[in-house]
């Protein structure tokens, strides 16, 4: 029989800091770029390609407090295992499957970091490597990705213990659950991923289980087609082309060791075709996932043998190892794509995770190495992976004892809906209202007061709501002149910023100003006109006023440098830099230190800050803020050196005589 069990998970850890209490204003770092798609991509797969998109990430705050200051730590860990594998998953940390053992041969299976490493990554910035990630809703990673989900234990209908894990997706209004579990004498984990529409209107979704593997020397990723769209960034978009495996540009793109440059593989498995991929080693033997016929879709992501791609590897862990690959699957034909989800419907489906050993045959032609995975399944699927996956699909779980809280919001939401006589989130689960916490509390004042209480102007603001229900229930309080406070403005301004009414957010972040002076929304007005207005000199004029009354939150002194930078205003950047203390430790502050000291002909000064030593934790995945600024940089330097002006030649010059070594973050 399989337990499950819970057990400290000790390895070394950055810690996440703070969430970044500001309001997400058009951030456009999240929002990727254009996609462009050639005329060998058939019209079906263009057809959701860049549709469901969204606009801000409120509700959420960015999570971008982290360092790279790894001490030990003890993470919650729930372990599911038989005698044939031990599956470890860490439900702080977004419910990620953190290891799976297969114990027969007493290897991992999955790329098992050896550290907890966030980088900016995902929907919310922070994002770490390893293990199978579960991402719902919005493509760019799930938006809960490190954050605590709620995790129960579970037994299925054979008396095996299994893992619920489930949370509330705040921008498409879900409930998303994962059961995990491993049947009786299996070689197999089960994944039993449900998402529940109860919106009351037709939804955009998405889902893509993200699995790292170890990037072994002659690792080879096989799946069950000849067909593959190639995604890659050219200059200022990404291209989605079609080619045929696994030869692509005479290069056998089915070994991730022969491509150089970071690389989106998805491939094209016929819809009545058995859905898995597989990643091996040299002996053959590897990962293996498959599932029922819904998750139709599977990828292959590599950062490639560059330097850059090497270089983002270690960055992410300690260096200790050759890092990974990432083999997927997803319910779209492409990551690229949000499918749309009907009112009432129930998405449902089964992964299984298991170790595979095909030997050399699968190192043979394409069509060897294929039959050679398939024989395999049939050994482990007698009758097919699809039906022996679906005659499980229904399988009824029994709920059990609570191992781990996620956060209140979705209580909080069960809360407005029984309010308006709305159905629950779920057909079965009920979220523990212990989970709330002071940050849902303020809402439940508002709706039991009908008053937003207002808060000291120097406290950071709590969590953010930009639900309809929410959104009428303030507005209607703010018709009482003695409920207009700034705090109750602020939000207000933010949840009509979130629907789309800009003009309305900046009066009312101006009135909460003119009530009282406050940091919080002096910013957002800048940012409204920055970002929205294009209108640098008046960002300036209020974004100062934000950093005179806050010299100490991380996000209002990176908002105030970028735009003390686009206005201009250099000197005042430096002057401010002097006033932040401890903060002038912040890589990303210490690049906008550059900037300022380079527009000023300040060369030599700004050489003694971007060196080798200069630590950005928060460097963006596709980002070339470093290497721009620093080729800048170092080929002023060498100019004035050789007298060399010539563009081309003068970078060819900077690339040999101050090439970027650790701090090159290319990949394309």
């Amino acid at each position: 029989m399989s337990k499950c069990y819970t057990a400290p998970y000790i390895m070394p850890g950055a810690d996440m800091g703070k969430e970044n209490p500001l309001p997400d204003i058009k951030n456009v770092s999240y929002i990727h770029a254009k996609i462009e798609t050639t005329d060998a991509v058939p019209a079906e797969l263009k057809k959701y390609i860049n549709k469901g998109m969204i606009s801000t990430m409120l509700p959420y705050r960015q999570q971008d407090g982290y360092n790279r200051e790894r001490k030990n730590r003890a993470f919650n860990s729930i372990v599911l295992e038989n005698e044939n594998l031990k599956a470890v998953f860490l439900p702080e940390l977004g419910g990620r499957l953190w290891s799976l053992i297969d114990k027969t041969t007493n290897r991992e299976l999955l790329y098992c970091n050896p550290v907890f490493q966030p980088g900016n990554l995902a929907l919310r910035n922070a994002w770490f490597s390893g293990g199978v990630e579960f991402n719902v809703s919005i493509k760019g990673h799930n938006p809960l990705t490190c954050d605590p989900l709620f995790a129960q234990k579970i037994t299925m209908p054979d008396g095996n213990e299994g893992l619920r894990m489930f949370e509330y997706e705040r921008i498409r209004g879900v409930l998303y659950s994962i059961d995990a579990w491993i049947p009786e004498n299996s070689s197999f984990l089960y994944i039993r991923p449900k998402i529940e529409n109860r919106t009351g209107k037709e939804i955009w979704m998405y889902w893509w289980s993200n699995i790292a593997v170890p990037a072994y020397e002659k690792t080879r990723v096989i799946v069950p087609t000849k067909e593959t769209f190639v995604n890659y960034f050219g200059n200022d978009h990404y291209v989605l082309d079609y080619s045929v495996l696994p030869y692509t540009l005479d290069t056998d793109v089915s070994y991730p060791d022969n491509l150089s440059r970071s690389l989106d593989f998805f491939y094209n498995i016929p819809d009545n075709g058995e859905k898995w991929i597989t990643a091996v080693d040299k002996e053959g033997y590897g990962l293996l996932q498959c599932s029922t016929s819904e998750l139709k879709g599977r990828k292959l992501f590599v950062w490639g043998q560059g330097e850059g791609g090497k270089n983002w590897n270690k960055f992410l862990s300690d260096g200790s190892n050759d890092g990974y690959i990432e083999i997927q699957a997803g319910l779209a034909r492409t990551q690229l794509e949000h499918i749309p989800m009907s009112d009432g419907e129930v998405w449902s489906w089964v992964e299984a995770y298991g170790p595979i050993n095909c030997g050399e045959k699968a190192h043979g032609d394409w069509e060897t190495a294929v039959s050679a995975v398939k024989e395999e399944l049939a050994q482990s699927f007698e009758n097919g992976i699809n039906k022996a996956l679906s005659g499980v699909k229904n399988y009824k779980a029994v709920s059990g004892e609570v191992l781990c809280l996620g956060s209140g919001w979705g209580a909080l939401e069960e809360l407005s809906r029984r309010v308006q006589n709305l159905p629950s989130l779920s057909s079965e689960i009920v979220i523990p209202n212990e989970a709330i916490t002071e940050v849902q509390r303020e809402w439940i004042d508002l709706l039991e007061t009908g008053c937003l209480a207002e808060k000291d102007e120097a406290e950071e603001p709590n969590g953010y709501v930009i639900d309809e229900f929410w959104h009428k229930l303030l507005k209607k309080s703010l018709e009482t002149p003695e409920n207009r406070n700034w705090y109750s403005l602020m939000h207000l301004g933010v949840m009509e910023y979130a629907v789309g009414n800009t003009d309305s957010a900046l009066s009312l972040f101006l009135e909460a100003v003119e009530k009282k002076p406050n940091a919080w929304c002096y910013r957002n007005i800048a940012m409204i006109y920055r970002n929205e207005y294009h209108d640098i000199e008046k960002a300036y004029t209020y974004m100062k006023k934000a950093f005179t009354l806050n010299k100490t939150c991380r996000g209002i002194l990176v908002d105030t440098a970028t735009t003390y930078l686009q206005a201009g205003k250099y000197s005042e950047w430096l002057d401010a830099f002097d006033q932040i203390g401890d903060m002038q430790k912040d890589g990303r502050l210490k690049l906008c230190l550059v900037k300022a000291l380079m527009a000023l002909d300040r060369y030599e000064e700004a050489a003694k800050i971007l060196n080798y030593s200069l630590d950005m934790p928060d460097i963006k995945e596709g980002d070339t803020a470093i290497s721009d600024v620093w080729f800048d940089l170092y080929g002023k330097i060498l100019s004035e050196e050789t007298g060399i002006t010539e563009p081309e030649k003068l970078r060819q010059l900077t690339e040999e005589k101050y090439p970027l070594k650790n701090l090159d973050f290319r990949t394309h």
